[in-house]
């Protein structure tokens, strides 16, 4: 149980490491506003990631499995984050006030993690698959238990990387000035919008392309 349990805490830690339109926007807001809205951001992207869990651990996830709901998903996905990317580029080019009151757009930074999260229908894969590698990782313990070693060691580890990247972010805010912080936004920007258009090269590739694909043979068989 032990060893199940520390692998779910590593595995929520480095799922929630991993570079993304999270961490990128995570640190943006960090930079600008402090530690508050940094962390705020993980968190909403950690209850997210903990929604997309239930569904794809649960007989929910077949609704998922739908072409038109993956597509639908797919595109409000790319559409969120070239609107975040943009608002980043419109960011840099602002004058930006480094003591700006963090506490004005809680909510917002809240809300906006959740939905990054949210925003990235293909997380329901990363569960489906998790779910059943743990299913089968220790013999004998009851399958709820398995979930439930899961669910608590993820949830652990990924609550450990927002504390840890928040405050790192926050306290590197000294050393960064309005010039250097322009260019991050810039990049952030930039790097938004490359997950964007990511994420609707895999929503085209693996959901798309196989359909008309399908078509295509079948007429040409026929």
């Amino acid at each position: 149980m032990i060893a199940l349990l520390i692998t779910a805490c590593v595995l929520g830690f480095v799922y929630s490491a991993a570079p993304g339109a999270v961490n990128t926007e995570a640190l943006r807001r960090g930079l600008q506003r402090g530690f508050v809205p940094a962390f705020l951001v993980q968190l909403g992207a950690l209850l997210g990631d903990l929604m997309w869990a239930i569904i794809g651990l649960t007989g929910v996830a077949l609704v998922f499995h739908f072409l038109p709901v993956q597509i639908i998903l797919g595109i409000a996905g790319v559409a969120f984050l070239l609107r975040m990317a943009w608002l980043s580029f419109l960011d840099a080019r602002k004058s930006i006030d480094l003591n700006l009151d963090s506490s004005k757009k809680e909510q917002r930074d809240f809300i906006t993690g959740i939905i990054f999260s949210l925003a990235n229908p293909f997380g329901i894969a990363f569960w489906g698959g998790i779910g059943g590698g743990f299913a089968t990782h220790i013999a004998g313990m009851p399958l709820i238990d398995k979930l439930l070693f899961l669910f608590l060691g993820f949830s652990v580890g990924a609550f450990a990387w927002c504390i840890g990247i928040s405050a790192l972010v926050a306290w590197s805010r000294k050393f960064i000035g309005e010039k250097l912080l322009r260019g991050i936004f810039t990049v952030s920007s930039l790097a938004m919008a490359y997950f964007a258009l990511e994420m609707l090269w895999t929503l085209i590739h693996s959901t798309i392309y196989p359909l008309f694909s399908h078509r295509f043979r079948l007429k040409t068989s026929q």
